[in-house]
């Protein structure tokens, strides 16, 4: 396994670890700025023009490695909601057929965090809810850094994805994924 950096100016630091040819872990850490960063790696412009909103989730798909079952499917879902968007636990559930609080569960269980965009699922009242890899405060920060505007810890309703678009984009997830696959 090799593991690359990648600074993001105003978050930190990300370290992206990659075994054979998928990213297996991102180590996030926060607060840390300066660090030499191996954008001469193609996963790395990858993952920077993601984070830009350049490159698609289907772009990124085919090079992390998922989780094994349910947490697996709950990182599908996660990638399924648009960057500029949230979606809440509780639509999350309702995708994977589970309660809001174990959708909170699985995506604090998240290995690939902002890859993953596990910050972008809050609770159904708007308020961020926890996040893995440090506080709110670290999830309103990518939150604005994608564009949405975050007021007294609360997201405003219009930066919800509707359950429609959220569940097209998840089969679509799914169908990219299944391609090529032989069972």
């Amino acid at each position: 396994m090799r593991c690359l950096t990648l600074s993001i100016v105003g978050i930190g630091i990300l370290e992206v670890c990659i075994y054979s040819d998928r990213i297996r872990e991102i180590r996030v850490r926060v607060g840390i700025d300066g660090i030499k960063n191996n954008n001469e790696e193609p996963v790395i412009k990858l993952i920077l023009d993601y984070l830009m909103g350049v490159a698609k989730p289907q772009d990124v798909i085919k090079h992390i490695e998922l989780s094994p079952g349910l947490l697996g499917l709950a990182q599908v879902a996660m990638l399924s909601i648009p960057r500029g968007m949230v979606a809440t636990y509780a639509q999350i559930a309702r995708l994977l057929n589970t309660s809001p609080r174990a959708a909170g569960r699985l995506a604090s269980a998240n290995k690939l965090p902002v890859i993953v965009p596990c910050h972008r699922v809050i609770k159904s009242d708007g308020s961020l809810g926890g996040y893995s890899v440090s506080d709110a405060d670290v999830k309103s920060r990518l939150l604005v850094m994608e564009g949405v505007s975050v007021i007294n810890g609360k997201v405003p309703r219009q930066y919800i994805v509707s359950s429609t678009v959220l569940m097209r984009n998840f089969k679509e997830l799914l169908n990219h994924l299944s391609q090529g696959m032989v069972i």
